[in-house]
């Protein structure tokens, strides 16, 4: 059976939260070790998916606007949620990290992915952020990292070459903060993954969109019949998720050290 389905970034970031929760490494963890979600918009869906409604524009540290790269002012930040056996903690990915071991999953999301499912993360912190805080430790324990990040991401060129044209001490202009790219090694989760893991082929045939569908992925999807029910029974279910609305610093009175744009009037 072949069909053709139409995803939106915030139905996409739904479906890939259903499939990372699924993944075997991270149900074994549930069960008797620690899933530590680090905060992000992806990621504040699958923290839905394991614990019910939050405010998931809350659930994240930087994000993009037309104008901008900007920060979610701290006041507005929900805690950083661990799940020891299965029971969610407030407690800060960097402090979680020093307890975990190789049967335990790290989850954060991505800011591009390339042809090769490779990774890249921003960084606007001086020391790193989240990500500079935990690396070290995930990869000297071999702990999984799991990095769920959407189509709409992908970008046309390595990640690792990529990563030479930024740097925020090297720009000499940019819209909001200017950043660094890290990329990064771990099970990359697109809506592709997230199909396959479903038990369906997915292959991207087109992307964008007009009315809503901006960023939008159009997808073929094929398998058996009844594996393909199921699967279209989900994309119905998520059909129509709204988009987040996120909070963000006021440029006048933002004090984060390397923004070219803090104190500048708006």
């Amino acid at each position: 059976m072949l069909s053709q389905i139409i995803l939106t970034p915030w139905e996409a970031r739904r479906l890939i939260a259903k499939a990372v929760v699924q993944l075997p490494p991270v149900k074994h963890a549930l069960r008797q070790g620690i899933v530590c979600i680090a905060r992000g918009t992806t990621t504040s869906y699958i923290v839905e998916e394991l614990s019910g409604p939050i405010k998931k524009e809350e659930y994240c540290i930087g994000c993009i606007g037309p104008e901008r790269l900007c920060l979610v002012p701290e006041k507005n930040r929900l805690p950083e949620i661990a799940y020891i056996h299965g029971t969610p903690q407030e407690i800060a990915s960097k402090d979680i990290v020093k307890d975990m071991g190789s049967g335990d999953v790290f989850i954060k999301g991505a800011n591009a992915v390339d042809p090769d499912f490779e990774a890249g993360i921003l960084l606007g912190s001086a020391v790193g952020g989240t990500i500079g805080s935990a690396i070290g430790a995930l990869y000297a324990k071999g702990i999984h990292f799991v990095i769920p990040v959407g189509l709409e991401k992908l970008v046309p060129f390595s990640v690792r070459k990529a990563k030479t044209f930024t740097g925020f001490t090297r720009v000499d202009s940019s819209m909001g903060m200017a950043v660094g790219l890290f990329p990064v090694v771990g099970t990359v989760v697109t809506e592709i993954q997230a199909l396959e893991q479903m038990g369906v082929t997915a292959v991207p045939i087109a992307a964008g969109g007009c009315n809503g569908a901006e960023g939008a992925s159009i997808l073929a999807i094929q398998g058996e019949e009844e594996r393909m029910k199921k699967v279209l029974k989900i994309i119905d279910s998520i059909k129509g998720e709204p988009p987040l609305r996120m909070p963000t610093e006021d440029c006048q009175t933002c004090e984060h050290s390397t923004c070219p744009w803090r104190g500048r009037a708006r």
